[in-house]
């Protein structure tokens, strides 16, 4: 068994805190399962109300435009407020208003808009819960896969910068609507139990990873799947790693 020890930054599932971890401790043999594909896939284990996620956004991004010809990309929702995890902001995440969102501007370079400070800083009634926006992730995916990490950034843009209230269901039709969605054609999948059960799953593929934290990328190459970063990482270091492999 191989264990490293390092710095992390993540959004954590369990506590639901983003923060800096000095003693995180990841098994790598979680990972190494064997699986039958010809194109290397990284996943991308994500949340849209993962702050550190949405100081990932640009890596993700600039990952993707370099490597789509090589690599396939998926996204899944973990589930970071889910249960009685859910709420208003600054009662389940008094953490964010105290100072957690500086730190990720200055570790990642990304901004918090004016609309997301506004309220957090006002009225707090953005309502804390994963489970809206990752049924939308489930219902982009299906009908656009090559667009996934593409909501997946507008939703954290959303919710992180223009102030979306991620459990207002009307808000998060209208970014939709934005992405090419018909407004009444979204909304009814949006009710609809089978995207329900699509999230859940992913939840639940998320649970069974051995990761507790996001961002969380792996990467399946040539029958393993090896892990790229247990959370935030900047992209120089994901690079090399992804070119070291892509080599092998």
């Amino acid at each position: 068994m191989k264990k490293k020890e390092k710095t992390n930054f993540t959004c954590d599932t369990k506590t639901g805190i983003c923060s800096s971890n000095e003693s995180i401790l990841q098994n790598e043999n979680n990972f190494d399962k064997r699986i039958d594909i010809q194109k290397p896939q990284l996943i991308y284990y994500y949340d849209a109300l993962c702050g550190w996620c949405y100081g990932f956004n640009s890596v993700i991004t600039e990952l993707q435009k370099i490597y789509k010809h090589k690599i396939d990309f998926e996204l899944i929702s973990g589930g970071l407020f889910l249960g009685n995890r859910t709420g208003y902001i600054n009662d389940i995440a008094p953490y964010i208003k105290e100072g957690a969102y500086k730190n990720v501007e200055a570790t990642t370079g990304v901004k918090f808009g004016e609309g997301f400070l506004t309220e957090l800083f006002g009225e707090g009634k953005i309502v804390l819960n994963s489970l809206l926006p990752a049924i939308a992730l489930c219902i982009v995916k299906e009908k656009f896969p090559k667009r996934q990490l593409e909501f997946g950034e507008l939703l954290l843009k959303a919710i992180y910068f223009e102030g979306l209230n991620p459990d207002n269901l009307s808000g998060v039709i209208d970014y939709a609507f934005k992405f090419g969605f018909d407004k009444n054609e979204f909304e009814m999948k949006m009710k609809d139990d089978v995207y329900k059960r699509m999230a859940e799953k992913e939840f639940n593929i998320f649970q069974s990873s051995g990761f507790t934290g996001m961002p969380a990328l792996t990467i399946e190459n040539k029958g393993k799947q090896i892990v790229l970063s247990n959370g935030y990482t900047n992209f120089d270091v994901l690079r090399l790693k992804l070119e070291d492999l892509l080599n092998q």
